[in-house]
């Protein structure tokens, strides 16, 4: 056994025979303030570009009040995106870790990759995390979201449910070229198609040029946002990638994974795509672009682009257009299906924040990363500083400022929180006290507009945790298979396809282990629900 593994052994009996005292509970306080009673410092890992625009984490006031608060002083290790992830696997590698993570970075893997750095947070979250407990009563299914496998809590969470949509970008269609044509704002996949070619043949924009992109999408593994898939629905599947690529493109149906590439209504929407594709209706850089050429696109003052997918219609085309497109709500397909996709784990995301077995202070890191639960800490991390970006009233409520001129609201959050890369509680009942700037609001209400169509519980693919062997067993199967299908997809919408093309497409998915993946995500579903 290595030294290191002999502590860790140590320190796991240490926490079994006094789970109230780790060796330094008495300087614990359980409740009130100060958490402790001689003041502590601890070492958090972060992952942050810090910048111009935007702060350390170790020089925004509302963090260092929290410090003083609860005598907990922390020193955040910043590190850059781009090298985050090396440095963290030196840290494993090398056996010197931080005392805590906090924010976006980790993943399943990591942590159970490494499980002698990380404790389990059961018994600390227990005795010594009141807010988290309320959340777990308020909305149960955090509970469950960040249980792993065997049972422990080795993470924590944030929960983004005021002003923040569960789904795919909105999409937009240009009234002003419907309007010029004299034509209705299309309800159906036939109805968009006739529009579309419309916008392609008659010189909406009126220039004389026949230089419209009635469609744009950009395809993008790993971001279904401003994608295609806003067709799937229309023929009755759902087709999500964002987040974890091990539960790509997965729904349910009667309580069974399905696998969207290889369903009879997947095959249909790539029809319907060669469709658009073939008559030049979808940009024909679908599959090649890239977001700086898409934004060029939408923002060409000759009003080139007739529909197009985004967080907001500002954000696509600006604030001096915005009034020139409407929300186009979800389609309905040849048999009847509408829908619009919700991504599973956009509300609820675990691996937020982990204590590791180098921390000499877990309860007293329990007690203060709950302050980040707490609802004042909660909106001034989400939506920003009071005094700097928020301003709270004698009532309670809360007002958002709106970003400097010149200055994005995404910059300026992020330049004065940690934004969504945070641990915090941003329940939906916080919308009826705060009033939102106004990129949020709009998107809530491009949210609400769709709301009737969302992506039914039932058919939506939770948000769990694979076991270490489940994980490693995916990994063999999983990217080989996703390569797989956004090869085929970029062939069959942009050269078409035949019956005998799919039949040999579903074989060769079954020939590459298909049917042994499916059956790892069922058995990860059965276990997430206790079955």
């Amino acid at each position: 056994m290595t030294l290191r593994r002999l502590v860790t052994l140590l320190l796991l009996v240490a926490v079994v025979l006094l789970p109230f005292n780790y060796g330094v509970g008495e300087n614990v306080n359980p409740t009130g303030y100060p958490v402790v009673d001689e003041p502590i410092t601890i070492h958090i890992a972060v992952k942050r570009d810090v910048n111009t625009d935007r702060k350390s984490l170790n020089d925004i006031e509302y963090l260092q009040e929290i410090n003083e608060r609860t005598g907990v002083h922390v020193i955040w290790d910043e590190y850059s995106s781009t090298e985050y992830a090396e440095k963290i696997n030196l840290m494993f590698v090398g056996g010197s870790v931080p005392d805590a993570f906090f924010g976006e970075g980790l993943n399943d893997m990591d942590i159970l990759s490494n499980l002698d750095y990380f404790i389990p947070l059961n018994d600390l979250i227990e005795n010594y995390a009141p807010n988290i407990q309320a959340c777990f009563e308020k909305e149960p299914e955090i509970r469950k979201v960040i249980t792993s496998a065997d049972g422990n809590i080795y993470s924590l969470f944030r929960v983004r449910q005021s002003y923040f949509p569960n789904t795919l970008d909105m999409m937009a269609i240009n009234q002003k070229w419907l309007d010029r044509l004299e034509l209705s704002m299309p309800t159906t996949t036939e109805e968009f198609y006739e529009v579309l070619k419309a916008f392609k043949e008659k010189d909406p924009n009126g220039n004389g040029l026949q230089d419209e992109i009635p469609l744009i999408n950009m395809h993008q593994m790993g971001n279904t946002n401003i994608s295609e898939a806003w067709v799937f629905p229309c023929f009755g599947v759902y087709d999500n990638t964002s987040y974890s690529e091990l539960t790509y493109h997965l729904m349910m149906q009667d309580g069974k994974t399905l696998f969207t590439p290889a369903q009879e209504g997947y095959k249909e929407a790539l029809r319907y795509l060669n469709r658009l594709y073939s008559e030049g209706l979808l940009d024909q850089e679908i599959f090649t672009t890239t977001p700086d050429v898409v934004t060029a696109k939408l923002m060409d003052t000759n009003d080139i682009v007739g529909t197009f997918c985004a967080w907001t219609i500002s954000n696509g085309v600006g604030y001096d257009r915005m009034d020139d497109f409407t929300q186009l709500l979800p389609l309905e397909g040849p048999n009847g299906d509408k829908g619009w996709t919700v991504i599973s784990d956009i509300e609820i995301g675990r691996n937020m924040f982990a204590i590791t077995s180098s921390n000499p202070y877990p309860e007293a890191t329990m007690r203060w990363i709950d302050e980040f639960y707490s609802l004042d800490t909660t909106i001034q991390t989400f939506y920003g500083p009071y005094g700097i970006m928020t301003e709270k009233q004698d009532d309670g409520t809360v007002i958002a400022f709106e970003p400097p001129e010149g200055t994005t609201y995404g910059t300026w959050r992020w330049g004065n929180t940690p934004a969504d890369s945070a641990c915090y509680a941003c329940f939906k009942e916080i919308e009826d006290f705060l009033t939102p700037a106004k990129q949020q609001y709009d998107r809530a209400v491009y949210q609400d507009a769709i709301e009737e169509w969302l992506q039914p519980e039932e058919n939506r693919y939770p948000n769990l945790s694979f076991t270490i062997e489940q994980i490693d067993e995916l990994k063999t199967l999983v990217p080989d298979l996703n390569t797989f299908v956004e090869t085929k997809r970029a062939k069959f919408v942009t050269e078409g396809f035949t019956d005998s093309d799919w039949d040999e497409y579903l074989q060769q998915l079954n020939a590459m282990g298909l049917e042994r993946a499916l059956e790892i995500w069922d058995a990860a579903y059965s276990n997430y629900n206790g079955v």
